[in-house]
């Protein structure tokens, strides 16, 4: 079982991800920290010891997760941005096809 404490190091790092993204970051970084909890274990470290080195290992969480959010919302941004202007230019493009309005002209006396 996980302790609390590295539960809260996991909520941590993925608090400025989007959801999903959070998930699966914090199920892979989960998975990381459990290799190294048993690294740790194997150089003779008792089980909560071992959990306690494999965060400090990690690192500290708000760089991680400054990272973290560098990398998984970046291209989210980017995503949005390209689609704004593709509907953009779709909708300059279909205001052009479109036939001019008769223009009336008024005669001058």
């Amino acid at each position: 079982m996980t302790p609390p404490a590295v539960q809260a190091y996991l909520r941590r790092v993925t608090r400025l991800l989007p959801p999903t993204a959070a998930r699966r970051v914090r199920a892979e970084l989960h998975g990381n920290l459990h290799q190294s909890m048993l690294d740790a274990r194997l150089r003779g470290l008792n089980e909560p010891d071992a959990w306690a080195a494999a965060v400090t290992e990690a690192g500290p969480a708000l760089p991680a997760a400054l990272h973290l959010a560098r990398t998984h919302t970046l291209g989210l941004a980017l995503r949005w941005l390209l689609a704004a202007g593709l509907l953009g230019g779709a909708a300059y493009a279909i205001q052009g096809t479109h036939p001019a309005a008769p223009t009336t002209t008024q005669a001058q006396p």
